[in-house]
């Protein structure tokens, strides 16, 4: 018991540091490493900041992350983009690729359009396997620019296409849809897919694919789910569902990586955080931040077993401005009401929306026995999924940087930088950017 209570304490200790820490300092970018590790993997939490984490730690049942475990005094770096503007994905995973700041919507390129190199691609130069996963469409930005150069993010084909063209091993999660031609459900490129198969990869498309996957030609691909995968907080309630988790996509693309006697360079992106915060909604939110942990957990644990693979977790910005109640008394009562949530805010929202009366959604997806009429009034005038989210969000005591009825943005909070594994020291510093990162991998990758 000594050992939780210290646990939590030391958590919520290391939240108030790097929320108070200011956002606007650069840090010093870490020396190279004389030798870099056999094996990295980078993980990244989108819209994870350090209110994030906390969350989801309170949240969990054992009150314990493994992210934590592994790292107990993370670093925290500065994540805004060339103008200093607060960043999109686009351009702070494109700083966290490349070590370069460049504009929001830019995917590897700098501000003059010119393509930058990424670790990813170094990678793959050197000769070692490579991954890219993600729990939504793996087109969007942050898995979007290990492998693509372009001025627009959504430029979806040409990133599918630099994705399935470049190289990559293991290709895991959403989003088919984009590699798949006109005629079909695709954007009008080339059957992305069909080529994929043809050049010898195994596709996946059910969890039970994934693990049985051999994988005999060390070339995998697989897609689960539409934009994005089923939410963590919804997988329970969802009948029939065969997508597989993070964590089990984490596994499989190092079992997989892990053949190549030069090592490997996986990517890893909890992107159902990022989503949720967007909705400002704090069940959700808590849970993919469980989710993404279990996957980290995947990683730290090959990496103790290995003992020459680097983990990094970290995030590319937050998302929602998060905080989170302080005294220990509401604490408490944010916990035991959140643990009650069993579904996102869109889920309680679609059920009002098809005539389901707010009481009874309430009741049923959130255990809530006694709405206010406080409660029901703003979700009748937000007539929208915000309307939920800020209802829970009150009761929960939680709080957001935006006011009623309206979604979540970005912001330029620092986040946290987890490490494990030779290397891991440099990123203890609570004065790192992200081009630190992006300037660490490329260097170790060379080794």
């Amino acid at each position: 018991m000594f050992v939780r209570k210290t646990r939590v304490a030391l958590s919520a200790c290391l939240l108030i540091v790097l929320m108070a820490v200011p956002s606007a300092g650069k840090g010093k970018p870490p020396p190279p490493p004389a030798s870099g590790p056999k094996n990295i993997i980078l993980l990244i939490g989108d819209g994870m900041g350090p209110a994030q984490v906390e969350l989801g730690h309170l949240v969990d049942p054992d009150q314990e992350l493994s992210l934590a475990s592994m790292d107990p005094l993370p670093g925290a770096m500065t994540t805004n983009n060339y103008y200093d503007e607060t960043t999109d994905s686009a351009a702070s995973g494109t700083a966290l690729a490349t070590g370069v700041k460049s504009y929001n919507g830019a995917i590897s390129v700098d501000i003059d359009n010119n393509p930058l190199e990424t670790a990813w691609e170094r990678a793959e130069s050197k000769g070692k396997s490579t991954g890219i996963l993600s729990s939504v469409f793996l087109t969007d930005a942050t898995p979007g620019v290990w492998a693509a150069h372009t001025a627009n993010r959504s430029d979806y084909t040409e990133i599918a296409i630099a994705e399935a063209r470049r190289g990559v091993e293991v290709l895991l999660g959403a989003g088919q849809k984009y590699f798949l031609p006109q005629g079909a459900i695709g954007t009008g490129g080339p059957d992305l897919v069909q080529e994929m198969q043809d050049s010898g990869y195994e596709l996946v498309r059910k969890d039970s694919e994934l693990l049985a996957a051999p994988a005999s030609a060390n070339k995998l691909v697989g897609f689960f789910g539409g934009d994005a995968m089923t939410y963590a907080l919804n997988r329970p309630i969802k009948e029939g569902l065969t997508e597989p988790t993070l964590a089990q996509m984490t596994s499989k693309a190092i079992e997989v990586l892990n053949r190549d006697p030069e090592g490997f360079f996986l990517v890893v992106e909890g992107g159902a955080i990022d989503l949720l915060g967007h909705k400002l909604d704090p069940a959700g939110v808590a849970a993919d931040v469980a989710a993404f942990d279990a996957a980290a957990d995947v990683a730290w644990q090959f990496a103790k077993t290995s003992g020459n693979t680097l983990v990094i977790a970290t995030a590319d910005h937050e998302t929602g401005g998060l905080k989170l109640p302080s005294e220990r008394r509401d604490v408490n009562a944010m916990v035991s009401f959140l643990r009650g949530v069993k579904a996102t805010t869109g889920i309680i929202w679609k059920d009002i929306q098809g005539g389901t009366p707010i009481k009874e959604a309430l009741l049923t997806h959130a255990g809530i026995t006694n709405p206010t009429q406080a409660e029901i009034d703003l979700i009748q005038s937000c007539d929208s999924t915000s309307g939920v989210s800020d209802a829970l969000s009150l009761r929960a005591g939680v709080s957001w940087g935006w006011g009623p009825c309206e979604g979540g943005h970005h912001t330029p909070t620092k986040v946290p930088v987890y490490a494990f594994g030779p290397g891991a020291t440099t990123f203890d510093s609570t004065a790192l950017d992200n081009t630190d990162i992006g300037k660490y991998l490329l260097a170790a990758v060379s080794r």
